[in-house]
């Protein structure tokens, strides 16, 4: 309550519209009527905002290995026989309840009497090879030890899935300011 005109008793003749004007002047309340402030009136606009730019700055990374991985397979045109030589586990986080262990397969491959060896770049659970299968393996000529196993896209699909998370994270503002726009 405004105190404009207060009498020795500490009591007020002004009062409060239902408008959220103090009677008698043309001053708002604080924090009444239409004037809400400017976190209430822009709080959403800040929160999708930044989920805007979280999701444009990640867009930039997921995309650059999106484009990576598909250069990638662009390059490897050369074929040749692997083997899985081992399987690596890595524990789950025993912390975590709904988590659990992947293994990342490790290929065995040659190229012009060269041997290599190479530990794939995503994990499984469960595992989708076994030690000792034999896979075909597709290699970069100009840099052998680039290579993609000929079937495996799960790389492709992880990434490609990240890049369209982070575009759908990026649309956030976009999508709210013509929402609000419709109203």
């Amino acid at each position: 309550m405004a105190s404009d005109n207060t009498d020795t008793h500490g009591t007020s003749d002004v009062s409060e519209s239902a408008e959220g004007t103090v009677l008698g002047t043309d001053r708002p309340r604080h924090g009444g009527g239409d004037d809400r402030g400017f976190w209430a009136r822009w709080s959403w606009a800040i929160i999708c905002g930044w989920f805007s730019v979280i999701g444009a700055i990640l867009l930039m990374a997921s995309a650059g290995t999106l484009v990576g991985e598909l250069r990638l397979r662009a390059d490897c045109t050369e074929i040749t026989d692997g083997i899985v030589t081992q399987m690596i586990l890595n524990p789950a986080d025993p912390d975590e309840e709904d988590s659990s262990d992947t293994w990342t397969p490790v290929f065995r491959y040659g190229v012009d009497g060269r041997s290599y060896e190479q530990r794939a770049s995503v994990a499984s659970s469960p595992p989708r090879y076994e030690v000792g299968q034999a896979v075909t393996v597709r290699y970069d000529p100009a840099d052998p030890s680039r290579y993609v196993v000929e079937g495996d896209n799960a790389a492709l699909i992880l990434y490609t899935a990240i890049t369209v998370m982070c575009l759908g994270f990026t649309a956030v503002l976009p999508v709210a300011l013509a929402v609000r726009r419709r109203r």
